[in-house]
């Protein structure tokens, strides 16, 4: 196993976390696998430990490479400052590193899936609909399309602003003008440069309401984007893996919504063309 911490030069607390597997002949088709890389939540202030290396290990225990991002909080949650598009350049920065690092990492530069949980599917998301945009490859010196996710997993995810939205994430990020706020709403950027995503939020969220998925399915339905779209009923925000360990909700784990991982794998590895 490869576990190592690579950090953002310029950029105090963005770092990219490797877990690399080692080599095995002779599976998936050779040695090599594809990846996932995992954004935890935190509202944009700061980043979930719940919602990140139990991820990726469970990625690992399934045949997948796997990385942690951590990207640009607003960690003092200071009201005068915005991060804008820190968060996305961060997300660029990592997919474009792990795709670089391909060969070396035995890894399939078209199989790189990101996972992003509640804020991180924020960031996530506006990588799967932003990272065609033209300044990107100069603003962070990498390949034209080098950024760009193979899959989005999106759990129980900020995505959109205005009348549902999660306002502490948006104020975090755009600050408190609306017009501002729209600007990130991300279901009004879904177009063809999408790539296929899967979703799932509970109906008792009362964080981020369930219609942030919704909203945003119904985007990707009117574009054509593959995707899938679960909607548990019970359990609240944060949930991570639902397990006892990691779940923060009061009523409790949910047998039923813990099932939003295989169907997630099934997803995964169908897009990925590993079924």
């Amino acid at each position: 196993m490869l576990y190592q911490k690579i950090a953002r030069e310029g950029h105090p607390g963005v770092d990219l976390t490797t877990f690399v597997m080692d080599p095995i002949p002779g599976m998936l088709g050779g040695d090599i696998r594809p990846a996932v890389i995992v954004l935890p939540g935190g509202g944009y202030v700061n980043l979930s430990p719940r919602e990140a290396e139990n991820l990726a290990v469970w990625f690992n225990a399934n045949g997948f490479h796997a990385f942690v991002l951590n990207y640009s909080v607003n960690w003092e949650r200071k009201e005068d400052e915005i991060l804008g598009d820190k968060p996305l350049m961060d997300a660029s920065w990592a997919v474009s590193l792990v795709r670089a690092h391909a060969e070396e990492w035995h890894l399939d530069p078209e199989r790189i899936a990101v996972m992003g949980s509640s804020a991180g599917g924020h960031a996530a998301a506006s990588l799967g609909v932003f990272w065609n945009r033209e300044d990107i490859p100069e603003k962070l010196g990498i390949p034209k399309g080098s950024n760009k996710p193979n899959a989005l997993l999106l759990n129980y995810s900020v995505l959109i602003a205005g009348e549902f939205s999660h306002l502490g994430s948006f104020v975090n990020l755009c600050g408190k003008n609306l017009e501002d706020q729209m600007k990130m709403s991300l279901d009004r950027f879904v177009g063809e440069q999408t790539p296929p995503a899967f979703l799932w939020h509970t109906m008792e969220d009362g964080s981020v309401p369930v219609e942030n998925s919704m909203v945003f399915a119904a985007a990707l339905r009117r574009h054509h984007i593959p995707f899938e779209l679960h909607i548990f009923e019970k359990g609240g925000h944060g949930l991570s893996t639902c397990r006892a360990d990691v779940a923060r909700t009061e009523s409790g784990i949910i047998p039923a919504t813990e099932k939003w991982m295989e169907l997630c794998l099934t997803f995964l590895r169908r897009q990925f063309k590993m079924l």
